[in-house]
């Protein structure tokens, strides 16, 4: 399963940061939880990158993201 396999990356630090442009309405959210973003948008692009659709990618990186607490 992707999760599984997008966690497995993550604890082994294979996922890193990656610059992103956000949207100015969410700026201001985004610089409190800035790591948090940065792993949804790896996640997510890693994600869209294996062949997944936006709205699918968007789910799974909110799975991943729930399953790491």
């Amino acid at each position: 399963m992707i999760i599984d396999e997008l966690l497995g990356l993550i604890r082994r630090r294979e996922v890193t940061w990656t610059g992103t442009v956000l949207p100015a309405g969410i700026a201001d959210s985004a610089r409190s939880h800035q790591q948090e973003l940065q792993m949804f948008v790896a996640v997510r692009a890693l994600s869209m990158g294996a062949g997944y659709s936006e709205f699918e990618s968007d789910e799974i990186a909110s799975a991943v993201m729930t399953r790491l607490g």
